[in-house]
């Protein structure tokens, strides 16, 4: 029953192909225990390798070391590959003056991702316990309906196979095969909100309903099919709507569900701050004549259905440019260079390149598959997770009429890789001007 539910959920998200390489992030508690061992049990059915890291974030001192240790001897108990990597959070967060909690998992996803490399999968042991905590976690703080749809199942190369099973199926199911795990003492603790949340709020809706698990998750599949039609329906309307970077026309064709997300869009794409309030004032001025001040020296004028910004702004306007042979330029301190048949730089395969190619920086909602990854990535995040803030509005982009075609210091897309049946290659660089 426990193998099944595991099953389903990574049949019906497609989570794991054959061939895969599939890294388990491995706690030593009793979620990540599970996790691991279910994977193993499943690396005959569909074909995949399978290791494990373990992070050790020196927050526990001797219980942080006896959590490492833990997972060193059941790893070798059961012949996986083990990574370990020590790193000093409280130093860090004192650094980034941002939380323990926090900056404890910013440095998790960076070694997740740096450890599975462009082909590699990370599989996290997040159980539907896990989500239902997420979810409420929102409501509290404040959501929409993004936020309501908890915790994806699957997100770029990161994979949650445990989705769908409870906390109590987990520890039934370590029981029954007799398999210890560690218990982090901080997760005992009401000083944590996650905590409060797992101890007081979740026993009483098992009270009011013993199979609150079972009906929420079946709402958040709902929520996630809503969520995901309203996404598309406003992106598709931000693209009709937009006449270049500052000006926005025609909202008053949409209902205000898609018209909040269009404003939504707006605002991050012209690097503007906002909160649902003024993105509410701002679907209201659409539908009239006058303005409002966003930001220090920067307003937004509504008339008939359109929005407009005035003022100095901190956004990047557009800038494109067909690609020529040679050096290419669109910010005044740096020069892309393109060159044919030179094997240096990142390397692009001309015979699959749809039309013309186009040197351009960042548009709202690119989007690209790298070279050797079988899934899609934000460019937002691929760019959170590389580059420096300072440096991402001086990226270079090439497109062709199919899309995005390689991000500096990123890399290419997988459907123009070069291969050993490539004739014409592109190499592309870059450097900076002084």
């Amino acid at each position: 029953m426990f193998l099944d539910i595991v099953i389903n959920t990574i049949d019906e998200y497609g989570m794991i192909k054959k061939d895969d390489c599939i890294t388990a992030a491995l706690s030593g508690g009793a979620d990540s225990v599970c996790l691991i061992l279910i994977l193993k049990e499943l690396s005959d059915k569909y074909s995949f390798t399978l290791d494990a890291l373990h992070i050790n974030h020196c927050i526990r001192g001797k219980e942080s070391d006896r959590d490492e240790e833990f997972c060193r001897n059941l790893c070798k108990k059961y012949d996986i590959p083990l990574t370990v990597i020590r790193t000093d959070v409280p130093a860090a967060a004192a650094e980034s003056k941002k939380s323990l909690e926090e900056t404890a998992r910013d440095i998790r996803y960076q070694a997740f991702e740096k450890h599975a490399g462009d082909k590699g999968k990370i599989a996290t042991a997040h159980t539907v316990s896990d989500n239902a905590e997420t979810v409420i976690l929102n409501m509290a703080r404040g959501t929409g309906l993004k936020g309501l749809c908890g915790i994806p199942p699957v997100r770029d190369n990161i994979i949650r196979p445990l989705l769908d099973v409870t906390r109590q199926h987990i520890e039934d199911y370590l029981k029954s095969i007799n398999q210890g795990f560690v218990t982090d003492s901080t997760n005992l603790s009401d000083d944590y909100t996650r905590n409060r949340i797992r101890h007081k709020i979740i026993p009483e809706l098992l009270k009011i309903n013993e199979g609150f698990y079972k009906t929420f998750s079946s709402e958040i599949k709902i929520l996630k099919e809503e969520n995901s039609f309203i996404a598309q329906c406003a992106e598709d309307a931000y693209r009709k709507c937009r006449n270049g970077s500052g000006v926005i026309s025609g909202l008053d064709k949409y209902p205000d569900a898609v018209k909040k997300r269009i404003i939504s869009m707006f605002f991050i794409e012209n690097n503007l701050p906002f909160d649902y309030n003024k993105i509410c004032s701002v679907c209201s001025l659409a539908e009239k004549n006058g303005k409002i001040n966003i930001a220090k020296g920067v307003f937004i004028t509504g008339k008939n259905g359109s929005i407009s910004i005035i003022g100095e702004s901190e956004r990047i306007p557009e800038l494109e440019t067909p690609l020529k042979i040679g050096r290419n330029y669109i910010f005044k301190n740096k020069v892309l260079i393109a060159e044919k048949n030179k094997k240096d730089g990142l390397l692009i395969d001309l015979d699959k390149v749809c039309g013309t190619i186009i040197l351009r920086n960042r548009r709202y909602g690119d989007k690209i598959k790298l070279s050797g990854r079988d899934f899609t990535s934000s460019v937002k995040k691929l760019l959170n997770e590389n580059i420096p803030s300072e440096k991402r509005p001086f990226i270079h982009y090439l497109s062709d009429d199919m899309g995005l075609i390689y991000v500096e210091n990123i890399g290419v897309a997988d459907r123009v890789k070069v291969t050993g049946e490539s004739n014409r290659i592109l190499s592309v660089k870059t450097e900076d001007v002084i």
